[in-house]
């Protein structure tokens, strides 16, 4: 059997190992030891987020992933019922 594919493997969460601007509001700034959110957006591109952006970011995917949860749920029970 296949393994499921982890699409979320260009998202991950890191302890900030010297200072950062956040990408999103570059009025944040990221200490090092910080918690911080990275989207690596290539081999050699990333963006780094703060806390408080990352949870309005990680927010902004959980509604997301829940409205492609539901859709498929539907088509899947649609499916079984026919």
């Amino acid at each position: 059997m296949a393994t499921v594919k982890n699409i979320l493997k260009h998202v991950s969460a890191e302890t900030a190992r010297r200072r950062r601007k956040c990408y999103r509001k570059t009025t944040h700034l990221i200490l090092k030891g910080d918690p911080c959110l990275v989207v690596r957006d290539g081999p050699q591109s990333q963006t780094t987020y703060c806390t408080v952006c990352a949870s309005e970011i990680l927010a902004k995917a959980d509604k997301s992933l829940a409205d492609l949860h539901t859709h498929f749920t539907a088509l899947h029970d649609a499916s079984s019922q026919a």
